[in-house]
């Protein structure tokens, strides 16, 4: 039962009334409101107190589509009691047939008001009689007529009715009466409903809420809901669903309940009420008065005059419609078999009023029509969807106007619009609008600016020769374009292939065009300028500076993903990692959603770069399986060697090397290794062979990474340290003097700065040294590297530097480095390597061929493996035998039969040996 609220008064007036009326007063009391302002609670809670003291009640309730049937409120009245004597029970049949035979009449029948007369005189013999109709505006008349009569004739009868209405609703004639006769009457009380206070709907909200949050939200529920009862209920129901929030956040949210009880109230009100909703719902913000009236066939003042009336009482308000679970509600009510005809009319009215395309495009995609100007208004609601960053929703509407061209030169206009979109969040969807460009460039019909989506999916897909067609084809061929935008299209594909298929265009360098610090040129230019400038290892004095430009220029909206991510390679590719730190975190947080998830992939892919080459080997781990999980793996394309080769180098420099070769068994396409991610790849693949003690193997991929970059002309040391790596697989193999030879080549290319690249550099010389050579130059790759921030090298340094003095004999100095690497390698979730092999003579190393490998170990016990793995991973005999709950003299005599074995003296030659029996 609905507590009333803020009817104190109105409660007083009733129950003086019923008072009067008890003493033999004929009364009537008429209480009026607009729509949902609590008058059928009212009459109830009045109906049930009258009924509680003992009175009899009879009830009716007139209905819109009853308000034509004769007495039809004076049948519910009588039929709804049951108590009548044989003689009244007569009388009442006779007056029912009555009605069936009497029709609409004019006038008052007599005869029907003698048997009204002595039915309700019978009833008012004891008890005091009340009469309850709700929503009397839509009685019918002659109800209403007889009802008059009958009071003028009661006399002094105990007898009240109570009826309640909304003004201005309903037939004219029923309103006149009402106002004109049934006010008038003698003993008639008027009461007028008004909306609930903002105490009010707080008192009805603490029945859902507590105090303070029933106070808290009153404001805005009385907004939303204009004071009336019913509605403040139904949003209260809505708002038990947030009662997991902390009551400091919790807001009235207008939901499913909502949007019922609005829907209810429509449906009460006449049917132009609810048609106008309905026009108005459809519609949707842009719904002007004209619009509405024009969708609804009606004049504009009609329209307002309905809107405004007291009855309505505001819910035909802008702000309460607009309420998406209200506009889902009234649009549910439109008949299925006319909802489409609606919205067909709504997108034509939009557009004749100048709507704003996504508005119209709105209605057209829910409408099976081909209409002639459809297309031109989807393709501007796409851009208006993707400047607002609704990807999915211009997606969308181009699909639906590429669907609506015939064959010819606007549907490849379109596809190549699709191919520029949808690429940046789904690649692979591309592949289906590919063919018809393809073709369309071929015979000449693909503007510059369109061919540059068009080659970067292809490549994107592996489809180089198709690519390589196009951007041939690019020219002469292409379709007229002013040249200076042509130009700017034509820069951006310069800027893009190198960044992909180095192959297919070099990557440019400072002679191509103006100098890096130039203000004239284009962000795109200064860039690819940059990234050709490192790259080539030549004229990057300013390379630096200028990406820095870039960047900021980026922050600001007026740089584009592209030139931002290759700016980033540029701090990434000169070792200032640092910097790039900084930039790549900005520039993730300020992009969100706006350039799409390929860019984001890219991004994110970058900082997991970063994350590596500073050592933080966790970090790279996640970023790179977050940009990894961006995307399907077939929209990656070629460029999923890019976060493949990250997770291979992480998890081999954490000693997972399980999960490393499971990165390698993922299918990558071939085309990627005419990309730079591709020698990337290559790279990392060496790695893990190298980890796992596949020397050849590694070696073989090392120098083909090599090969690829000086072909490209990109033989950039500090990108892909390759020399530096096959280096360290040469000495694998005892062949000493290749290694030297390329470490010689390695620094000779290294330019100035570029610290990182040039640490790793004089760590790897170092293995090439006699063992009381190898300190010093170990100590300054230390410096270097502890300068630079790469916590990996640096660990991977000192634990060279404790093998060096090792075998020097100094057993201090190679503990306390032993202990800075194990402390290093810690934090960053590395393992650290064995111990660098020995560089052999000249003359050894000329005995060794090309093709040697080593020899077969046998297996180990599964006890003996046990120890030799922790041993492995740095753990110390005692912290051995604790995890194993054996003595720590068991642990020494299992690892002495391990290291008989594995033919090996040291426990740091453990991981090599012991990843060679993983199988």
């Amino acid at each position: 039962m609905e507590k009333l609220v803020e009817r104190d008064e109105a409660e007083k007036t009733l129950a003086q009334v019923y008072s009067e009326c008890s003493t033999g007063r004929c009364s009537t009391v008429a209480i009026g409101g607009p729509l949902a302002s609590g008058k059928t609670a009212l009459l109830d809670s009045f109906a049930r107190d009258a009924a509680d003291a003992g009175a009899t009640v009879l009830k009716a309730t007139a209905a819109r589509f009853e308000r034509y049937q004769p007495l039809g409120i004076l049948d519910q009245l009588l039929r709804a009691h049951r108590l009548f004597p044989h003689s009244a029970g007569l009388e009442v049949r006779a007056l029912v047939e009555g009605i069936v035979e009497a029709g609409a009449h004019s006038e008052i029948s007599q005869p029907i008001l003698g048997l009204l007369q002595s039915a309700f005189q019978h009833l008012t013999d004891s008890p005091p009689l009340v009469v309850c109709i709700d929503d009397a505006h839509f009685m019918d008349v002659e109800s209403l007529q007889y009802l008059l009569a009958l009071m003028r004739r009661m006399g002094n009868a105990p007898m009240s009715i109570v009826l309640t209405y909304c003004p201005d609703m309903g037939r004219d004639s029923v309103q006149r009466i009402l106002r004109a006769e049934f006010l008038r009457l003698p003993n008639c009380t008027e009461l007028d409903l008004e909306p609930l206070s903002e105490t009010g709907v707080a008192t009805v909200l603490e029945e859902y809420f507590n105090l303070e949050a029933s106070v808290r939200m009153a404001p805005e529920c009385r907004q939303l809901c204009g004071g009336r009862p019913l509605l403040v209920h139904a949003l209260a129901e809505d708002c038990t669903g947030t009662m997991w929030e902390p009551v400091a956040r919790r807001r009235p949210m207008a939901g499913p309940a909502f949007g019922r009880a609005v829907l209810s109230c429509l449906y009460r009100a006449e049917p132009v009420v609810l048609e106008i909703a309905q026009a108005m719902a459809t519609l949707g913000e842009f719904r002007s008065a004209a619009a509405v009236a024009r969708l609804c066939g009606m004049d504009p003042e009609s329209v307002a005059r309905v809107a405004a009336s007291p009855g309505v009482g505001g819910l035909l308000d802008h702000e309460l419609l607009g309420q998406p679970s209200v506009r889902e509600a009234v649009l549910g009510s439109i008949p299925q078999k006319d909802r489409h005809a609606m919205r067909s009319r709504a997108a034509r009215l939009l557009h004749h009023e100048g709507a704003p395309a996504l508005v119209t495009a709105g209605h057209l995609m829910r409408i099976d029509e081909t209409i002639p100007w459809a297309k031109q208004v989807l393709c501007e609601a796409a851009d208006q969807a993707l400047a607002g960053g609704d990807h999915e929703t211009a997606i969308g509407y181009l699909e639906r106007a590429h669907r609506e061209c015939a064959d010819g030169r606007e549907r490849i206009d379109i596809a190549a619009r699709l191919a520029d979109v949808v690429w940046r969040y789904n690649p692979a969807a591309v592949k289906g609008y590919l063919p018809d460009l393809v073709a369309a460039a071929e015979r000449g019909e693909l503007s510059v600016r369109q061919a540059v989506p068009v080659v970067r999916s292809l490549l994107w897909n592996g489809q180089v020769e198709q690519a390589t067609r196009v951007t041939a084809g690019l020219g002469a061929g292409s379709r007229a374009q002013a040249g200076e935008d042509a130009l700017r299209y034509a820069e951006q594909l310069r800027l893009w292939l190198p960044l992909t298929y180095p192959g297919i265009a070099p990557a440019p360098g400072s002679a191509d065009g103006a100098p890096l610090d130039d203000g004239a040129t284009t962000p795109e230019h200064r860039a690819a300028t940059a990234l050709g400038a490192v790259l080539r290892g030549s004229g990057e004095e300013g390379a630096v500076p200028a990406a820095e430009r870039v960047l900021r220029e980026a922050l600001a909206g007026a740089a584009s993903p592209a030139s931002s991510l290759a700016s980033l390679m540029v701090l990434i590719y000169s070792d200032h990692l640092d910097k790039a730190s900084v930039w790549c975190d900005a520039l993730l947080a300020s992009m969100g959603e706006t350039f799409g998830l390929v860019w984001n992939a890219m991004f994110t892919s970058a900082r997991a770069e970063i994350h590596y080459r500073l050592g933080d080997l966790r970090n790279a781990k996640r970023q790179a399986l977050t940009a990894l999980a961006l995307m399907p793996r077939e929209s990656w394309g070629a460029a999923i060697v890019v976060p493949l080769s990250l997770l291979i180098l992480t998890t081999t420099a954490m000693g997972d090397l399980r999960e490393a070769e499971s990165y390698l068994d993922l299918p990558v396409p071939s085309a990627a290794f005419g990309t730079l991610g591709g020698v990337v790849y290559l790279d990392a693949r060496g790695h893990l062979h190298l980890a796992r003690g596949r020397h050849d193997t590694a070696l073989q991929d090392f120098l083909a990474a090599g090969h690829l970059m000086k072909l490209w002309e990109a033989d950039c040391p500090s990108a892909v340290a390759w020399r530096v790596n096959a280096a360290r697989a040469y000495l694998h193999k005892g062949l000493v003097a290749q290694a030297k030879e390329l470490l010689s080549e390695h620094m000779a290319l290294l330019p100035a700065g570029h610290p990182r690249t040039r640490g790793l550099s004089y760590r790897a010389l170092a293995s090439t040294l006699r063992p009381e050579e190898r300190p010093p130059v170990l100590r300054k790759a230390a410096n270097i590297l502890d300068r630079c921030g790469d916590s990996l090298d640096l660990a991977y340094t000192f634990a060279e530097l404790g093998h060096a003095y090792e075998s020097l004999g100094d057993s201090v100095q190679a503990r306390r480095h032993a202990d800075k690497a194990r402390a290093l390698a810690d934090r960053c979730a590395a393992a650290l390597p064995p111990a660098p092999p020995a560089a052999a003579s000249d003359e050894q190393a000329g005995t060794e061929t090309a093709g040697a490998t080593d020899l077969p170990v046998p297996q180990l016990s599964s006890a003996e493996w046990r120890v030799a793995e922790l041993a492995a991973r740095g753990s110390t005999n005692e912290q051995i035998a604790r995890k194993l709950f054996i003595t720590v003299s068991t642990v020494e005599q299992h690892l002495t039969r391990a290291y008989r074995k594995l033919g090996i003296r040291r426990r740091t030659q453990l991981p090599s040996c012991l990843s060679e029996l993983v199988p």
